[in-house]
């Protein structure tokens, strides 16, 4: 019991520590905007997202070797025509709890795998108002192979 809360502890300090560089930054580039992803597309993690950016993305069949998964979509209060939210630190919790929240109900992946919620910047908010994108990443960097299936 006692390693679980560990182990769900360490999960919560991984997935602040990605959400802070997360906040998506849309720029010329790679193949997909991470942000038009959908739950069960596979990519590799782009080299720049130690500069805190993610924004396009190689996506790769999950059959072979990837380093990242979507694993959950959503949209922040749907139908609304929002303004971009005054306090980006409450949106990205708000954003990171919801993909926490699907992550937790598949215990064996939660020991495996940290969340990087992804949701749009000020510049990009126009064009994606309120979705967001759960992605997760083997913890420790590396490779899995075949879809999570969520």
């Amino acid at each position: 019991m006692r390693a679980w809360i560990v182990g769900l502890m360490a999960a919560s300090l991984v997935a602040v520590a990605l959400a802070v560089a997360a906040l998506v930054l849309l720029r010329a580039g790679d193949d997909t905007i991470v942000l038009d992803l959908d739950a069960g597309d596979c990519f590799q993690v782009p080299d720049d997202i130690a500069q805190a950016m993610i924004s396009k993305v190689d996506t790769i069949d999950c059959a072979k070797p990837h380093e990242a998964e979507v694993f959950a979509t959503g949209e922040l209060d749907p139908g609304r025509d929002q303004p971009y939210p005054d306090d980006e630190q409450q949106l990205f919790a708000r954003v990171d709890r919801q993909c926490a929240a699907v992550l937790a109900d598949h215990a064996d992946l939660v020991d495996r795998f940290g969340v990087l919620p992804v949701v749009a910047d000020e510049r990009s908010w126009e064009s994606y108002r309120g979705r967001y994108v759960c992605v997760a990443i083997p913890y420790g960097g590396g490779t899995t192979q075949g879809s999570l299936g969520l």
